[in-house]
């Protein structure tokens, strides 16, 4: 009767552990195509559209080095905005080559330190590799160099300020071009990398993402409406100020953002598989994916809505601004804790937001 009492029970958890198996099995999901559909799909191709956009900014500079006009500035401006929403775009893919590179900093540092620029411009003998000029090079600071009032008189009267700028785009030139290389090797890492350990591509992945987003929130907006200078606005932390191209920049680095998890490509027409089509194969996660798909929607269409740029909209309509970056804060929870949790990924990277 003892044997009895025991072996039912026994039985039972032993029938239990195997259904719960079984039912682990049936929702096991492969993060391969994921892993593939962002190389394939996204990253490679977005690097190499960034090489592409920096090649004609290049080409366009030297075009006005040879007639310095303003029609050839003009086209070299667009050629750097065209260059910096390519940037937009693969900027969260901060691992693999793109770290070697360094290129989410020496590309994307703002805002830029205008004493050392013209510092720099004045005595010569500068090194843009030197961590004194982070921040004194990229894209940002050639928003200082191209639309600062009297830029066409300067490039036409100071040799050193258009050899600074040729100095500037050659370094990111030389940049992603090591990046596109690197992924030519780092591909197949990338793709096979689908464990969850701290180390590996997915879950380096996974974090850049929330990182990036976050990033996004704080520096786009966060910074410039005061969020960390108890309300004091700070307009000389906006991105790319003087060309007043910071909402577009807004919202072409939450188009990636919502690209990343949905799985689209680089042209946002097809829709693979994506950090949405994972949490829908696990068990209560559908309702978390349609939280986000439902987030990054109202975070990309809302600012196309806007007709002013942000440092108007700072001035007009503030609370338009701190609205909005409260939605972006409130939707961290679900991409950062929520979604990461459900993934397995433990989130590694430290939060200096504050708020």
């Amino acid at each position: 009767m003892k044997l009895i009492k025991w072996t039912i029970p026994l039985c039972a958890v032993l029938l239990i552990t195997a259904c719960k198996k079984k039912k682990d099995e049936n929702i096991a999901f492969d993060k391969g195509p994921i892993m593939v559909n962002m190389a394939d799909n996204y990253i490679i191709p977005g690097y190499a559209d960034l090489k592409t956009k920096v090649t004609a900014l290049e080409t366009a500079w030297n075009d006005f080095l040879g007639d310095k006009t303003q029609a050839k500035l003009d086209v070299a401006k667009q050629a750097w905005i065209n260059s910096n929403i390519a940037f937009q775009h693969v900027k969260a893919f901060d691992f693999g080559p793109a770290m070697t590179a360094n290129i989410a900093f020496t590309f994307g540092t703002f805002p830029c330190d205008t004493t050392q620029i013209n510092s720099n411009i004045q005595t010569g003998g500068y090194d843009l590799n030197a961590s004194q000029n982070l921040d004194a090079s990229g894209l940002d600071a050639l928003d200082f160099l191209f639309y600062r009032p009297d830029a066409l008189t300067r490039f036409q009267t100071t040799a050193s300020a258009c050899t600074y700028v040729s100095d500037i785009v050659s370094k990111m030139k030389s940049e992603i071009t090591a990046v596109v290389n690197g992924w030519g090797a780092y591909r197949s890492t990338f793709v096979n990398g689908t464990s969850n350990e701290s180390t590996s591509p997915f879950a380096l992945l996974v974090n850049n993402f929330c990182k990036d987003f976050e990033l996004c929130k704080t520096t786009k907006i966060g910074f410039p409406i005061g969020n960390h200078t108890l309300g004091i606005q700070q307009p000389n932390y906006l991105e790319a100020r003087r060309s007043g191209i910071g909402r577009i920049l807004l919202i072409e680095n939450i188009k990636a953002s919502r690209a990343i998890f949905y799985g689209l490509d680089l042209s946002g027409n097809t829709n693979g598989i994506g950090f949405d089509d994972y949490l829908n194969a696990l068990e209560d996660k559908a309702s978390l994916s349609t939280t986000i798909a439902a987030r990054f929607d109202y975070m990309y269409l809302t600012p196309q809505s806007w007709t002013e740029t942000l440092e108007e909209l700072m001035t007009s309509s503030p609370g338009t601004l701190e609205n909005f970056y409260a939605y972006q804060q409130s939707s961290v929870i679900n991409m950062k804790t929520d979604m990461a949790s459900a993934f397995g990924v433990l989130i590694t990277y430290q939060d200096t937001d504050g708020d």
